[in-house]
């Protein structure tokens, strides 16, 4: 049992989100999951469904991305203007348009951020912020202009560094200039706790952001306080912002199942305009220099095995994801590494969960309770209800084919709720839960 002043934090956060965990359940056992249907949080915006570049125009296949109903893109000109098309066609309404990194790529219209203002000179700069405008205007395209990726890293990090911080004005000023209703993102930096410090001096100079955004791998039971802080910095400033924390899932996890499913679920909870997952150096792929970048290949940031075409655990989790429609309906746990999110389909009558755990090592199981399912789920006359039960396990950054069906039956329903256990939920895996008037399972047997 978690002791209550450990997760304090958790359940003053999760009050105004709906993801609370639980100090204690009456006559419950460890790994429990409490969803109430009769509270309802708002529609499923899927906020966390968004990606960083990992795509080329024609890899991989549509038939792997479309299942994922992708809602935003954020990657450098090149890679935005090459895939703009194909990936508004699949869905995503959201494109994040990065200007300056920290290298230099011409092919792909990458401005190397540590040569802007050399020896006092911005033309280079500028030039090249002018190129992306004309380009964006010919076509007609809707972007947000995201003006610096990670410019904390530069040579001489962005807090300290007058040259960016002027790069960045005129930048801003250029893009204001020649599409007035442009939205400006950033500052996009590596970590929250470098952000306010630029907020601050942005502000002061008439240059602040339309769209604060950051970057954060950290645990997801501490991802909403982050947002929280955020939102209470912005007002006592005067100020409302949308939030997009858009790069998610670090390079020690994300290739973990259960680790992904918590922080999709903890992002969606947190009611931000976009999350998009990062990618990093790809243990199975040794095509070029030892290890291939999952942003250098055509992997959707790794859902997918270094072949383009097997499917990793993330995919379904991501897919399960994109499958949940309707409204998010409350969630409560025992445990801050066990997270679930829930939406109700309610013309269908079908209840979908995504359940993930991680850093648990405990053999106890893992219960589920549907409260007040009665005339939602559960038929107002009926006694039973099919769940399906489907277990994506933490196979690392091997291939997973399909989920593996724990569950597939009539359960019976005692008054307004349901209760039942989850076979073999392990370490580090991750549920996908169907409950509704008939069989939706997808996986094997």
């Amino acid at each position: 049992m978690v002791r209550c002043a450990t997760v304090l934090r958790s359940v003053l956060i999760g009050l105004s989100t709906g993801g609370l965990v639980l100090c204690l359940l009456s006559g419950s056992e460890a790994g429990t999951i409490v969803v109430d249907v009769s509270v309802e949080q708002g529609p499923m915006n899927h906020r966390a469904n968004g990606y960083l570049v990992s795509i080329e125009p024609t890899e991989p296949p549509t038939n792997l991305i479309e299942p994922l109903k992708p809602t935003s893109f954020r990657g450098n000109a090149g890679y935005v203007l090459s895939n703009y098309d194909r990936l508004a066609r699949v869905g995503v309404t959201e494109f994040q348009l990065t200007l300056g990194l920290v290298f230099h790529h011409l092919a792909l219209q990458i401005f190397d951020i540590n040569q802007i203002g050399l020896d006092g000179n911005y033309a280079p700069w500028l030039t090249h912020v002018d190129r992306i405008i004309d380009q964006v205007l010919e076509r007609r395209l809707n972007v947000l202009w995201d003006i610096y990726n990670e410019p904390d890293l530069a040579a001489l990090p962005l807090n300290d560094n007058e040259r960016l911080k002027e790069g960045w004005r005129l930048a801003f000023g250029r893009i204001k200039e020649r599409i007035p209703s442009a939205k400006i993102v950033g500052p996009s930096v590596s970590r929250y706790r470098l952000l306010k410090p630029f907020l601050e001096w942005s502000q002061s100079q008439g240059v602040f952001p339309d769209v604060v955004a950051y970057h954060e791998y950290g645990d997801p039971s501490g991802a909403l306080g982050y947002v929280e802080d955020l939102r209470n910095y912005l007002s006592a400033r005067g100020l409302v912002r949308p939030i997009s924390v858009n790069e998610i899932l670090g390079q020690e996890s994300w290739t973990i199942a259960g680790y992904t499913a918590a922080v999709i679920a903890a992002y969606e909870r947190a009611n931000i305009l976009s999350a998009m997952r990062a990618c990093w150096p790809d243990p199975q792929d040794t095509s070029r220099d030892s290890v291939e970048n999952t942003c250098d290949n055509p992997t959707l940031d790794g859902l997918l095995y270094v072949d383009r075409r097997s499917t990793r655990p993330g995919w379904h989790i991501y897919k399960t994801y994109a499958d949940m429609r309707g409204v998010r309906v409350f969630t409560m746990t025992d445990s801050p590494t066990l997270h679930a999110l829930a939406a109700l389909d309610g013309p269908a009558g079908t209840l979908r969960l995504l359940v993930g755990k991680y850093g648990d090592s405990s053999s106890e199981e893992t219960r589920v309770i549907i409260r007040n399912s009665r005339g939602k789920v559960v038929p107002v006359q009926g006694e039973d209800v099919h769940v399906c039960a489907e277990r994506i396990p933490d196979v690392g950054s091997a291939p997973l084919e399909t989920p593996v069906v724990t569950i597939n039956q009539l359960l019976s329903v005692s008054g307004s709720e349901l209760s039942f256990i989850l076979p073999e939920l392990y370490h580090s895996d991750a549920y996908r839960l169907a409950i509704g008037p008939s069989s939706l399972c997808q996986g094997n047997q």
